[in-house]
């Protein structure tokens, strides 16, 4: 596909957009390369070699980890303008997740030494991303405390709101797909469990289905739902 640049890149939530017009960053962003996933396509083996930082251009990105031949935690889900493969950049020599686009979805990729390079030409860079590496710790320790104490229904309606906070919703349904695995997988109990929990709640009129499409009919109503130990995860 034609290079992205990103001057043209909308997402002002992204970090090297952030600090685009800086001198030091000019040689460095030239250098990036772009690419196509396509739906359900992996770009990120856990196990591999890290080769660098992907940030997402356009689409959404499950980032998830191994825990038998059969089965995946999903410890992250993305959308435009975010970091995808930070847990194998620095220290590490290995992807220890894997990602796989959940959509058609549009990746700007730096290789490791170009990116370290140009943190360490442009400070204002590396302090975002200190900041960025810090909040992802102390949201990821938050959340495991929380998750702890939940009960399957508090993890399902946890997953639910958090996909229609992070993709939104057009009308009854989320504006991603997802299959009520995926939902398993993000939520940390089975698919049989999602499937009764989900039915449970379309029953009180609080989800909507149709196929593998799903969304929330009422939020507040379905917050009212989840226990005291059951609110919120952060993404």
């Amino acid at each position: 596909m034609n290079k992205t640049t990103c001057k043209e890149c909308t997402n002002n939530n992204c970090l090297i957009k952030k600090h685009i017009e800086r001198e030091s960053m000019q040689s460095y962003i030239e250098r990036k390369s772009t690419f196509k996933c396509q739906n359900g396509q992996q770009f990120i083996l856990e196990g591999a070699p890290v080769s660098g930082l992907y940030f997402i251009f356009q689409g959404a990105v499950k980032v998830y980890k191994s825990i038998d031949d059969n089965s995946s935690q999903i410890i992250r889900l993305s959308k435009d303008g975010e970091i995808v493969g930070h847990r194998g950049f620095g220290t590490n020599y290995v992807y220890d997740i894997s990602a796989s686009a959940m959509q058609d979805t549009i990746l700007c990729h730096f290789q490791s030494d170009i990116l370290i390079e140009m943190l360490h030409k442009t400070p204002e860079l590396m302090y975002d991303f200190m900041l960025f590496y810090a909040d992802q710790l102390q949201k990821s320790e938050s959340n495991a405390k929380l998750f702890g104490r939940m009960t399957v229904k508090d993890k399902v309606i946890n997953g639910l709101l958090f996909i229609q906070r992070k993709f939104g919703q057009d009308n009854e349904f989320f504006n991603l797909t997802f299959s009520r695995k995926d939902i398993a997988e993000f939520a940390g109990t089975s698919q049989e469990q999602v499937i009764r929990v989900i039915s449970a709640l379309k029953k009180e009129g609080l989800v909507s289905t149709k196929g593998k499409k799903i969304g929330i009919l009422n939020s507040s109503k379905i917050e009212a739902e989840l226990s005291e130990s059951g609110y919120f995860l952060e993404g």
